[in-house]
C-alpha cells in the first residue's frame, strides 16, 4: 500500500528495512530521507527497535509481520500506538 503522491524508491526501502527488523537502518533511512534532529538520531537501541515494531504494526503492507511485532512490544510493555511510547 503506498500513499498518494509516495516515491516509490522511498516505500520499497522502508518496507525492506521493516521486514528485515533492523533498527540500525531504520535510524539510518530516517537520518537521510527524514532529516530527524540529532537528539532523535542518538536515541538507543531500544527506541529504534519499539519504533521500528510500532510501524510494522501500523502498517497494512505488513500485515505478515504483525504477530511478531506485537508480541515482541506486549514482552516489552507497549502498545502498538504511535502515539506515544
Amino acid at each position: 500500500m503506498m500513499l498518494p503522491n509516495a516515491n516509490p524508491d522511498y516505500e520499497s526501502r522502508l518496507r525492506k528495512i521493516l521486514a528485515d527488523a533492523d533498527w540500525a537502518a531504520l535510524r539510518e533511512f530516517a537520518r537521510s530521507e527524514n532529516h530527524i534532529p540529532d537528539e532523535v538520531y542518538e536515541k538507543d537501541e531500544h527506541f529504534w527497535s519499539v519504533l521500528l515494531h510500532k510501524l510494522i504494526c501500523n502498517r497494512i503492507d505488513q500485515l505478515h509481520l504483525h504477530a511478531a511485532s506485537r508480541a515482541w512490544l506486549d514482552r516489552n510493555g507497549y502498545s502498538t500506538d504511535l502515539g506515544g511510547f
